[in-house]
């Protein structure tokens, strides 16, 4: 069978230089310095690569950091290649089996709940905050955005896609799994934006925004209103 990574044209080679981007900062300058991260679903190993080199697109405040790093995946090739970063890492191919020994404090998983299935992910959630987190422990979890404008782009483009979120299901699955403290982060995409170009994003994104309600208005729709509003491509959500 054609492997996932390779049907869908990605290339370990692609993400050699990722850095992580500006809102990380949020999830990791509160850790302590040898904190213990997971990344489930690591694919390549972008992430904890960044994290191990220190390719951040900011100044990491509070000194050095030695976080202990693992990835997680069910994909072999992507577990050999992050193997070969020198990077901690399993195949794991029920996450229901992972109970490890030490805990972590925190876990990040990006763009792999929507490969979930929905009878799943609650109990996949919660397996991590009952069996894998720290009590004080954390998850970071970036979802595409079904509220965003290329939603239903992303909701087709990957085959294997079979929930998109909307800022209200993400606080909800994650509710519904035990996390209390539920927080959106760079809700409008403007983490690591400076200056005028900050301003322009700010200044389009309002008017964006008033072009939405203003033919909600029109059409006598309407958005759940308990939920945050959130048009940028991902959704990021940081829990415990």
């Amino acid at each position: 069978m054609t492997d996932y990574f390779e049907a869908r044209g990605v290339k370990a080679e692609f993400y050699k230089d990722a850095k992580l981007p500006a809102y990380y900062k949020e999830v990791l300058e509160g850790l302590p310095h040898d904190a213990r991260i997971l990344d489930f679903g690591c694919g390549f190993g972008q992430n904890l690569f960044a994290i191990k080199n220190h390719n951040f697109t900011w100044q990491m405040g509070g000194g050095n950091r030695d976080f202990r790093l693992v990835g997680i995946d069910i994909n072999p090739n992507a577990i050999n290649f992050v193997k070969s970063l020198d990077i901690e890492s399993f195949l794991i191919e029920d996450i229901f089996t992972f109970k490890p020994k030490e805990k972590f404090d925190l876990i990040i998983t990006t763009h792999v709940l929507e490969h979930l299935t929905k009878n799943k992910l609650i109990d996949i959630l919660k397996h991590f905050r009952e069996s894998v987190l720290k009590e004080n422990g954390a998850i970071f979890v970036a979802v595409p955005n079904a509220q965003s404008f290329t939603g239903c782009y992303w909701a087709y483009e990957d085959f294997t896609h079979n929930t998109l979120f909307t800022a209200g299901s993400l606080i909800y699955v994650l509710k519904m799994a035990g996390f209390k403290n539920i927080n959106i982060i760079d809700k409008d995409a403007l983490a690591g934006s400076k200056g005028i170009k900050k301003w322009i994003k700010k200044v389009f994104l309002k008017i964006y925004t008033f072009h939405i309600k203003f033919w909600c208005k029109m059409t006598n729709s309407a958005f759940h209103a308990p939920s945050p509003q959130v048009f940028s491509y991902e959704i990021k959500a940081l829990a415990n």
